[in-house]
């Protein structure tokens, strides 16, 4: 026989904790040997009244049955596993490493090949699901671009980024560092923010001075900058500098592919990861588009990995400064609170 027990952890805080509990005779003496931690109580109601930190029990013929976990339609996986390996994945974990971890805490011996499905499929629906994401930006941005070796092939990746709020607005992978790239990378920043920048400040190259006054006029001014420069000066190219050097932990990972869509698709997907859901230090530790943004389409990848028959949420941000820093740069906390999709009702 079988039992299920709830405890509160700690004693009179009213957090109820289920754990599945058998009887076992252990020195001529009945014990309660735990099988397995449940969850949350989902009897917490039932023991509202009751001393902090006893245990209760409800006698069963059979052990629980827990519920099935949610998955996406046809696949064998559970979604949190997939939207778990997507976050090692884009959290810089190459797929052989992600495959070993998976045997190790799911008993899953799968091919890479599976996760590189998973990793291109999901990709995909997050660009999407982003698409008409509008952050709440300044007017001056900082660009920049870097490269990397892919066989005999140079690949350049073009950056540009609000400096208030750290998000990375655009990014484009090419390879020729000429205009016409330059170019690209500007249309694409101004679509993502629904407006031109006031100042765009970018280093010596002089690719980005035909490129920012064919998109953006003379309204626009550019400010030829660099990484030494001082941020008081205005012409600091140090924000996008450090975020290349984040950028780098990706670069072994794109290094085995020769496909420059392949590469656009996967830094895509990197950008996704490093707005929505990596916490930025100059941010106070949340992700970019929470500090650019009242209302975000995602907050981790489980949104992305959605079973079927489910509907997308937004989420409302609220952030709070956390009391309990009171030296140097504030720490903030965002609230997300799920936006009722239309018809539904919040509970």
């Amino acid at each position: 026989m079988s039992f299920i027990r709830a405890k509160e952890i700690p004693p009179r805080s009213g957090n109820w904790y289920d754990y599945e509990v058998k009887s076992v005779w252990n020195n001529g003496k009945v014990r309660q040997q735990i099988i397995r931690y449940i969850g949350k109580s989902s009897l917490r109601a039932s023991y509202s009244g009751a001393s902090g930190g006893s245990m209760h029990a409800i006698a069963t013929n059979e052990y629980l049955i827990p519920q099935p976990a949610s998955r996406v339609r046809k696949m064998k996986t559970p979604s949190r596993q997939i939207a778990s390996a997507l976050g090692m994945y884009y959290g810089g974990m190459p797929l052989d490493a992600i495959q070993q971890q998976f045997r190790q805490d799911h008993d899953l011996d799968m091919s890479e090949s599976n996760y590189w499905n998973w990793v291109t499929r999901f990709t995909r629906a997050a660009v999407n699901q982003c698409r008409d994401f509008k952050p709440e930006v300044g007017d001056t941005w900082v660009a920049d671009e870097t490269y990397m070796k892919l066989g005999k092939k140079t690949v350049y990746f073009w950056d540009i980024i609000c400096p208030k709020t750290n998000y990375i607005l655009a990014t484009h992978v090419s390879f020729s560092r000429g205009a016409q790239s330059a170019r690209v990378l500007m249309k694409k920043a101004a679509m993502r923010a629904g407006k031109t920048p006031k100042a765009v400040i970018t280093d010596k190259l002089r690719s980005y001075i035909v490129a920012i006054e064919d998109e953006f006029g003379a309204d626009t001014k550019h400010i030829q900058g660099g990484p030494f420069k001082t941020v008081s000066s205005g012409e600091s190219t140090a924000e996008i500098e450090r975020f290349h050097r984040t950028l780098e932990q990706r670069t072994e990972v794109f290094q085995k592919y020769n496909n420059i869509d392949t590469i656009r698709l996967l830094t895509n997907g990197w950008l996704i990861n490093y707005n929505f859901f990596k916490q930025n230090e100059g941010c106070g530790n949340i992700p970019p588009a929470q500090a650019a943004s009242k209302l975000v389409p995602i907050k981790d990848w489980n949104d992305i990995v959605i079973p079927e028959g489910e509907t997308d949420k937004d989420y409302s941000v609220k952030l709070h400064p956390r009391k309990s820093v009171k030296r140097g740069k504030p720490v903030v906390d965002a609230i997300l609170t799920p936006i009722p999709a239309h018809g539904e009702h919040s509970a």
